[in-house]
């Protein structure tokens, strides 16, 4: 855990927030329905991702030491455990806009059952179920790096603000995204503190391996959702045929354009900090910014109205 973490001694909250997507209009970003579907693309992947780390996360509790971690890890599974629920709403809005997407969800649930405790329905002996333990926590840790630059470009850039996109979805995303931002060192933390004090070099080599498999891994997941949602609409016909490298050129293109949504060559470049020896999550991003934005989220304001009725 970075020091100046335990100087802050914050200590995360699920925010049980709640969205009504009865009057968001199909494109959401308005006029632009490649970026609509891009961010779209999370509402398909991150429910079952999401749970799958809430459930490894949950399975290193027995190991945690440290109690401030402890402290920590429980947090992030809550807010976690929340991600999922909301992001499980807008698939209803998806289906109210007849978008066929439960046999895609059918294909992803059964490719993370294919990663939890037993990898591919192997039985392993206690060592080796510790070690594919911490290499999920790994891949956690990996994604969390991602989520965590999209987080950064969302508080900074503001992408979906001045009456350019619902503001019920860019409510969801903001509020999500924020809090990306403010649990983004506790998978890492947990990483490092389950490969032991004395085995950095290899927790080191071993994160290097995952982020190798993760990094296209999670591109491609993305685009694949992406795909999926964009050939189902008559509106998205210059994207529908897209193959990967040209969604992934396009996405430069929007940005500049629009700003509304992130780079990939953006977030590849990120990988630069992955990669050094002393890299840390601590440093990408400011806690501070993304507790200011929540603050000024109106399903955050709302539940806090709740809260004090």
């Amino acid at each position: 855990m970075h020091p100046q973490q335990r100087l802050e001694n914050h200590y995360l909250q699920q925010r049980r927030v709640q969205f009504d997507f009865s009057n968001t209009p199909e494109h959401w970003i308005y006029d632009n329905p490649f970026a609509t579907h891009l961010i779209n693309a999370v509402h398909l992947i991150l429910p079952v991702g999401e749970l799958w780390m809430c459930r490894s996360f949950n399975e290193a509790l027995p190991y945690i030491k440290d109690e401030k971690l402890r402290a920590d890890v429980k947090g992030f599974v809550h807010q976690e455990a929340h991600h999922a629920s909301a992001h499980k709403v807008a698939q209803e809005y998806l289906r109210h806009y007849d978008y066929d997407i439960d046999g895609f969800l059918i294909s992803l649930d059964n490719i993370f059952k294919q990663i939890n405790t037993a990898p591919l329905g192997l039985n392993l002996s206690s060592s080796l179920e510790y070690r594919w333990l911490t290499i999920r926590v790994g891949i956690a840790a990996a994604v969390e790096h991602f989520t965590t630059m999209l987080g950064t470009w969302c508080l900074d850039d503001q992408p979906w603000q001045n009456k350019t996109a619902d503001e019920m979805m860019s409510d969801l995303m903001t509020w999500h995204l924020a809090e990306e931002v403010e649990h983004r060192s506790v998978a890492f933390d947990l990483y490092m503190h389950l490969c032991g004090e004395n085995n950095k070099a290899f927790a080191y080599l071993q994160r290097q391996t995952i982020m190798l498999a993760v990094a296209p891994l999670f591109t491609f997941a993305i685009y694949q959702c992406f795909k999926k949602l964009a050939q189902q609409d008559q509106h998205a016909d210059p994207y529908k045929n897209y193959g990967l490298i040209r969604a992934l050129r396009h996405t430069a293109i929007e940005h500049a354009r629009s700003k509304q949504v992130p780079s990939f060559f953006a977030m590849i470049s990120s990988l630069r900090h992955w990669v050094k020896p002393n890299y840390h999550p601590y440093h990408e991003g400011d806690t501070d910014k993304a507790l200011q934005v929540l603050n000024r989220s109106p399903a955050v304001k709302a539940l806090t109205k709740l809260r004090t009725c």
